[in-house]
């Protein structure tokens, strides 16, 4: 469930362990792009699903509508620069690797101003530690990232919802209306946070611990899901989620993108993550269990302690 945590970090998509072999291939950039500046747009399409990274005013773009996870989009830039031919696959192995690459591969396709640059086929093999690439009617290479012992294509593997920003709204004290925090089964604990007059208030609180209120919303300024989910896709999620939800989180916000009710479930079994239910969205999501937990607040958390 933490993959997506994974990927984005240099050190594991890389790998950590030098290769001091030097590479002498007169083909080893046959597949970077050494100028990545002026990529705009990045395909890569499987039998699973189509993938196209767009990038408009300087933000890039998933499949034209969701923003993309802006750190993954650089790890696959600077892979698309690095990658290098590290040998040529044995000609007693050529057609079968071409065979596989074709059968289970991705086709990429990237552009820079609008005109494609480079198209070739990745894949990686089956214990996920040799990454091949081959260009239309070219033979099959070995490629990896100068210095490391790493796992090239892991980074074209990415499932489609993982490449999405998980920023799910974005709130703050100056945009805040409303943060209702309701428990479906002890309602005697509900939480509301709303805007009055100039500033806000926690009602039901007449000593208000101002600072911990402050600290308690800007939690809000960058929510983040650790991961989307589709129907379907987790049989035991799709069963959770027609069971009662234990605790609603809503936040009304100035700007109607930020305005957002979730649900969320109760926790399966020794399973690390929280399932939620992004209602306007109709968008199920995951949610690491300690760190969404500690959003879940109660009215005593505000009061003002005694000196």
């Amino acid at each position: 469930m933490l993959v997506l945590g994974l990927l984005i970090s240099f050190s594991v998509i890389l790998g950590l362990t030098k290769n001091t072999n030097i590479n002498t291939l007169d083909n080893k950039q046959q597949f970077s792009v050494q100028d990545t500046s002026a990529i705009d747009e990045i395909n890569i399409i499987s039998e699973a699903s189509a993938i196209a990274l767009q990038r408009k005013e300087g933000i890039w773009m998933l499949n034209d509508t969701l923003i993309a996870e802006q750190n993954i989009v650089k790890v696959l830039l600077a892979i698309i620069k690095d990658a290098e031919v590290v040998r040529n696959v044995p000609k007693s192995r050529k057609e079968e690797i071409s065979e596989y690459i074709r059968n289970q591969g991705y086709e990429v396709e990237i552009k820079a101003n609008g005109q494609s640059i480079k198209k070739y086929a990745v894949a990686g093999n089956e214990t996920k530690t040799v990454s091949y690439m081959m260009e239309e009617e070219q033979d099959p290479a070995i490629v990896n990232i100068p210095g490391y012992d790493s796992y090239v294509a892991g980074i074209f593997e990415i499932p489609l919802n993982d490449w999405r920003d998980r920023v799910i709204l974005s709130s703050s004290w100056r945009s805040l209306q409303n943060l209702s925090i309701n428990y479906t089964q002890f309602p005697e604990y509900d939480l509301t946070i709303k805007f009055e007059f100039d500033f806000l208030k926690v009602e039901g609180v007449n000593s208000l611990d101002t600072a911990r209120m402050m600290a308690y919303i800007d939690e809000f300024e960058q929510l983040q899901a650790d991961r989307y989910l589709e129907k379907g896709q987790n049989a035991s999620y799709d069963s959770l989620l027609q069971t009662p939800h234990t605790v609603t989180l809503t936040i009304e916000d100035v700007n109607p993108a930020n305005s957002k009710t979730i649900d969320f479930y109760p926790l399966l079994l020794n399973d690390p993550m929280m399932l939620g239910y992004i209602r306007e969205d109709s968008q199920r999501v995951l949610f690491e269990a300690g760190r969404i937990q500690k959003l879940f607040a109660v009215k005593d958390d505000f009061v003002a302690k005694k000196e």
